[in-house]
């Protein structure tokens, strides 16, 4: 297991997506099972999809 924060992944794997998050997306934690090595560039749009999707929850619209 490996824990990293959404920001560094993205900025590893998928720089160019880094603009998409915002600074708390960016500072969620996430497992990686097999480590950042593991990650392909679709694994990182599924785990931001579901970060933002996660955030999007907590948003309240008035």
């Amino acid at each position: 297991m490996h824990q990293i924060s959404l920001g560094h992944l993205v900025q590893q794997k998928s720089p160019n997506w880094l603009h998409l998050l915002t600074d708390s997306e960016r500072t969620k934690d996430i497992v990686l099972k097999n480590g950042v090595e593991s990650i392909n560039q679709e694994d990182v749009m599924e785990i931001m999809e579901a970060v933002i999707a996660e955030y999007a929850k907590e948003t309240i619209h008035h």
